[in-house]
């Protein structure tokens, strides 16, 4: 097995750094879109009060609204 250089050497720990660097803000970014999908998720006690009023009164404002056209 060939030895390297140490300037081999350094360029490759260079290398290794700007490939952690990556990792580490991929990493970062993984976990915010996690937080932000746990955080839209509609069975979260949070908004699913929310989205139960809405789907309710849309289902009140389809009822009073006539299906057939009829003489008043």
């Amino acid at each position: 097995m060939a030895h390297k250089t140490q300037k081999e050497l350094l360029l490759e720990i260079k290398k290794l750094e700007k490939q952690i660097e990556k990792l580490i803000d991929e990493n970062s970014s993984l976990w915010f879109m996690l937080d932000e999908l746990d955080k839209s998720n509609i069975t979260n006690p949070e908004y699913f009060k929310h989205i139960a009023e809405a789907v309710e009164s849309i289902r009140k404002s389809k009822l009073m609204t006539p299906k057939e056209v009829g003489e008043a």
